[in-house]
């Protein structure tokens, strides 16, 4: 027992671990963070998003106004059946499935065609590749929904969640949102939009809506998409916090588990890759184009930081494991508390620095302005 004081006691060996513990953050390279990107991106997962209405309706506007990127303009459709494509883009985990030819009569072949769809992704097993809800645009400017879209809207609901979206509200009568709120019953909402700011000789009505539609399909999605949508989405910054604390609660249980190992001074080799992946994580859900060496630089300019304030407690925690007997179990208890703490600080701290990174838009933010800002919002974190 006596050996284990004096190590204690020695400066050198804190010192060693110290660096040690720099060193994981500074040879970030050692670790596949290509991998752990990918991995982190998987679990970002996939939403998948019926837009049904008639042409003109606004259909188009609302997926722009909405998502980023243009998708509606820019993303690469491909056709589903007769009467549906799908649209997405590269590196953007939404997908939106479009219908046609509802004008046109067409109403009863398209809820068939959708409803054999929806099966036929269920029976896949994968809910990443289901569809997992549908908007249905209304133009609330012409205050007429017909029978078929009643009907439409109705059965639909059935298989998925359906959400009436009111496009082009240009007034504040809620006269025709009650009149289809009362005929569409099983839709879960229905909810008033201007997707654009609209110019009148008098003045600018302002966009509206776009950030309770938001809202309201975060809520009624299944928890598989919920990220995907929040890492998609532009218009509801609580839904994106909504995101990043569940991406941190996530990592710290993980890190929690692995500080809770009976392992001697193995924790922050540990750690780093779950750390890594979710900062890589939040990065995507907030809007953040990182690739490796862009994560290798934030790990980096951390790696002093995280050394100053973490070496006395890593030290002292892998010295318990060492004792035997009780000392292991204790050990681990510390372990684990301090590591999910680490974690959740770390966590915050990023998502503190990336919101203010120099004053900087997201497009505009760099690696080095996000690695200082990093830094700093660390140096507030008490682990």
């Amino acid at each position: 027992m006596s050996k284990i004081f004096d190590i204690i006691k020695a400066p050198k060996v804190i010192k060693e671990q110290a660096e040690n513990i720099g060193e994981v953050a500074e040879d970030a390279k050692s670790f596949n963070i290509k991998k752990i990107i990918d991995e982190a991106l998987e679990k970002i997962g996939q939403v998948n998003i019926i837009i049904a209405g008639k042409t003109g309706v606004g259909k188009s506007t609302l997926v722009n106004a909405v998502f980023k990127g243009n998708l509606a303009e820019t993303g690469v459709g491909k056709p589903v059946t007769q009467t549906m494509k799908e649209y997405s883009k590269e590196g953007e985990p939404v997908h939106i499935f479009d219908t046609k030819g509802f004008e046109l009569g067409n109403a009863l072949t398209i809820r068939e065609e959708l409803k054999s769809e929806i099966e036929k992704r269920k029976k896949l097993g994968d809910m990443k590749k289901q569809i997992h809800l549908a908007w249905f645009c209304i133009s609330n400017d012409g205050k007429r929904v017909e029978k078929a879209e009643i009907e439409f809207i109705n059965d639909l609901a059935k298989e998925i969640p359906v959400v009436v979206v009111l496009t082009k509200t240009l007034d504040t009568s809620l006269e025709f949102y009650n009149i289809v709120k009362d005929e569409c019953r099983e839709a879960t909402n229905v909810i008033r939009v201007l997707a654009q700011p609209y110019e009148t000789p008098i003045g600018t009505i302002p966009a509206m809506g776009l950030e309770e539609l938001i809202d309201h399909t975060y809520e009624i999605v299944p928890d598989i998409a919920k990220a995907a949508l929040a890492a998609s989405q532009k218009v509801n910054e609580s839904i994106t916090k909504k995101a990043v604390d569940k991406i941190i609660a996530v990592a710290a249980s993980s890190a929690a588990a692995i500080g809770a190992t009976p392992i001697p001074f193995s924790d922050a080799v540990l750690l780093a890759p779950v750390q890594i992946g979710m900062i890589a994580s939040i990065c995507k859900v907030m809007k953040v184009d990182a690739d490796r060496a862009f994560l290798t630089t934030i790990i980096t300019s951390a790696a002093g930081v995280l050394g100053a304030t973490i070496t006395g407690r890593t030290v002292v925690r892998g010295l318990i494991k060492c004792i035997p007997g009780a000392g292991t179990v204790i050990g681990g208890s510390i372990s684990a508390v301090t590591a999910s703490l680490l974690t959740t600080g770390m966590g915050y701290a990023f998502y503190n620095a990336v919101r203010t990174a120099q004053g900087k838009s997201i497009e505009d933010i760099t690696a080095k302005d996000l690695g200082e800002a990093f830094k700093e919002e660390l140096k507030k974190v008490k682990f």
